[in-house]
């Protein structure tokens, strides 16, 4: 999902807060009523022992006509009121379901969901939003809250329609604490860096490949540039692009966060 497809989050649908989920009675839906669950988990029941990276499936009852619905791995505002503003949108881990003419009477909405990653704005408005580093694991101090969760919403002109949104706390299994640290190899035209300054012309895509000592997909994305198909494309003749290089780290290595800056010409 590209970052600037709207989702718009506002307050009215971001109000629940994760401790709903000690609420003492689970709110009852009509049988033709729609819903999405996690793993038969209804909305505020935690998705707990999640590995470090695994896909799961939302699965969705009853979907009107017209509606879309988006999937994203999010951590959790210290307001919970407030929209969440550092998501996942790694390959797969910002899903979409595209609405259709039709209702459906059922629809599986599969998202990846990563117990560390690199967190953006999946909403962003005018200039530079806050980036950074997220780790589910870390306590939030309360124990009945969670660091991340999943967040179900409506697409399009139902995001604001609180009757879409289903949240999923999410708790992970731990990992050792002495992981390794992970390299990238990045190579720009068949020319590993930074062995030599490279320049990029706008508009003329050169080959971009980046390699982990790991073996850990690496995901990049640059500022005023593009990185797609294995090519990287200035989109400007002047200053410069910086790609970030992310992985969501594994077993036995750390997340990755590299950056490479390029002169654009």
């Amino acid at each position: 999902m590209r970052r600037n497809r709207a989702l718009a989050f506002v307050a009215a649908t971001a109000t629940v807060a994760l401790a709903a989920a000690l609420a003492p009675a689970t709110p009852a839906f009509a049988a033709d009523a729609y819903n999405a669950t996690i793993a038969g988990q209804r909305s505020f029941t935690p998705l707990v022992n999640l590995v470090q990276s695994s896909t799961l499936n939302v699965d969705v009852v009853n979907l009107p006509a017209g509606v879309g619905l988006y999937a994203l791995h999010c951590k959790v505002p210290s307001d919970p009121r407030a929209m969440p503003t550092l998501c996942d949108l790694t390959p797969g881990a910002a899903a979409y379901l595209p609405a259709t003419p039709e209702a459906r009477a059922t629809a599986t909405l599969p998202i990846r969901v990563n117990a560390e990653f690199w967190g953006a704005n999946p909403n962003p408005t005018s200039g530079a939003t806050a980036e950074e580093s997220v780790d589910c694991r870390v306590p939030t101090g309360d124990p009945r809250s969670t660091t991340c969760a999943v967040y179900v919403l409506g697409a399009g002109r139902d995001s604001a329609n609180p009757a879409y949104l289903r949240v999923f706390p999410t708790v992970f299994t731990p990992v050792s604490a002495d992981r390794k640290t992970d390299v990238a190899i990045v190579s720009v035209d068949g020319t590993v860096l930074p062995t030599t300054r490279v320049t990029l012309t706008k508009d003329k895509p050169v080959a971009f490949s980046v390699k982990t000592k790991s073996g850990l997909t690496a995901f990049a994305a640059g500022d005023n540039c593009t990185v797609a198909g294995g090519k990287i494309t200035a989109l400007k003749a002047e200053g410069t692009c910086t790609v970030r290089i992310t992985t969501t780290g594994g077993k036995f290595y750390r997340p990755l966060v590299q950056t490479r800056t390029f002169a654009l010409a």
